[in-house]
């Protein structure tokens, strides 16, 4: 790529990763163009409405759209003509045995395939398997008999650059990011893509060094699911000891904090709870555990791991019903609904799991979350079983406890005073952890929380 300073990037897939990765490189001044196949979607975005919670994205996306560093489009053609750096972003949901499916890359490969008729680079930004970017490049390279390209001329090269961005913080993570993955088989691009990222590390004030990591495309690849597994693996290791603190009446917390201050464990994703939900998570754990089987490597530990996981919806529920006797008549508050704080995203959620088993025993429930009522209506539709509260207190009202299920800040920052003064009876059950539990004692609750016996 000859003159790197007009650089023009096309990213194909506007959802979670996409739009906050496109609406990221416009702001470090490049020309970017979204690529999105959902015409409805595509307009929205296009009129500076973005079709999800995420914190900063709509004030990047009406900045952008003013500063024409970012536009729109639904002609992938169009895009590729005008790009020399074709971004990947679309999703690669579960399959029924829990691979990968990337029928979706596959897809956009064969589009950009019959669109491309000069050099490209194209970025894999999806989490996929790996040997996935392979498959790509064998697609997209059929292009050298269909555009009638010399053979000793270079079409396409692809790069591994996968996502690190966790959904709610998704623009703090694309602007302070911990490590950026670069997996490349030719390194010969190595330039183009350190001028890529050039103004990111200028904003950040960190070298090249320290801050992009440079690997092959299939060490990229794993990189990311293992990644994925291992925090998911911290989870479920502190949500098996919370059983044996609940069983022997210690405190995990306890445990946690004393564990996590080797710096060989760290105090991250060592919190006990009611476990891990949303999209990635789940799913790329599912995936790693099949590439493992693909590939002949017993992935029995990580199996583990997710049995763990998702048994904390019965081991939470048992809780409940445990300290509350014949729920028949019982009216509970649900605090929380979303996977985790600062979205609306139901994907996954364990709180969700939770609701629908309270709703088929047809307990009363009074839910509220700050983001994503709009979303559980539209699961639940119309349920007797259900009311949707206006705040924490609203939900509280004449309840005979309260189920903590996202760790939203404000929850913490009730009037605990007055929270009891509109209860039943003052129970709360805290499957996050999250609550300061002197402070519930000495305003009369009875507190349950975790793996804190």
């Amino acid at each position: 790529m000859d003159n790197k300073t007009t650089m023009t990037l096309a990213v194909f897939g506007l959802g979670h990763v996409g739009l906050p990765t496109a609406l990221g490189f416009a702001d470090l001044g490049w020309n970017v163009i979204g690529v999105e196949s959902d015409k409805i979607k595509a307009e929205s975005i296009a009129n500076g409405y973005v079709p999800f919670n995420e914190d900063g994205v709509e004030f990047l996306l009406r900045t952008h759209l003013r500063s024409k560093k970012f536009s729109v489009i639904t002609d992938t053609k169009v895009a590729v003509e005008q790009a020399n750096i074709l971004f990947m972003c679309v999703a690669t949901p579960s399959d029924e045995n829990g691979s990968a499916n990337i029928s979706q890359l596959e897809n956009l490969a064969f589009q950009l395939r019959d669109s491309i008729s000069s050099y490209k680079i194209i970025i894999q930004k999806s989490t996929a398997p790996v040997n996935t970017a392979e498959k790509i490049r064998n697609i997209l390279l059929e292009a050298n008999l269909k555009n009638e390209i010399q053979s000793n001329e270079k079409l396409v090269d692809v790069v591994v650059i996968p996502e690190f961005l966790r959904e709610g913080k998704a623009v703090d993570d694309f602007f302070n990011p911990h490590r950026i993955v670069i997996g490349l088989d030719d390194m010969n691009l190595k330039e183009t893509i350190v001028e890529l990222y050039r103004p990111l590390l200028k904003k950040i004030k960190k070298d090249e060094s320290s801050t992009l990591v440079f690997m092959d495309t299939r060490s990229a690849e794993i990189s990311k699911h293992a990644a994925n597994a291992f925090l998911a693996t911290k989870l479920s290791f502190i949500n098996m000891i919370s059983d044996l603190c609940a069983k022997v009446g210690a405190n995990v917390d306890s445990v946690s904090r004393a564990i996590g201050m080797d710096p060989r464990i760290g105090a991250d994703f060592l919190q006990a709870g009611i476990g891990y939900g949303g999209e990635c998570l789940p799913k790329d754990l599912s995936a790693f555990i099949e590439s493992g089987k693909d590939n002949g490597i017993n992935f029995s530990m990580l199996e583990e791991v997710k049995k763990v996981n998702e048994d904390r919806v019965n081991v939470f529920i048992a809780k409940v019903l445990n300290h509350l006797d014949n729920l028949q008549d019982k009216t509970l508050a649900v605090w929380g609904l979303s996977f985790k704080p600062f979205t609306d995203d139901l994907r996954n959620s364990q709180s969700i799991k939770i609701l629908h088993n309270l709703v088929a025993q047809k307990i009363k429930l009074r839910v509220y979350d700050p983001y994503a009522m709009d979303a559980t209506k539209k699961l639940f539709k119309i349920s007797d079983s259900i009311t949707f509260a206006e705040s924490p207190m609203d939900a509280a009202q004449s309840s005979n406890a309260i189920l903590i299920l996202t760790e939203w800040p404000q929850f913490s920052e009730q009037d605990f005073a007055k929270v009891f003064s509109v209860m039943k009876t003052p129970l709360i059950f805290d499957g996050r952890n999250m609550l300061n539990f002197d402070v519930l004692i000495a305003n009369g609750f009875k507190y349950y929380g975790m793996g804190i016996g």
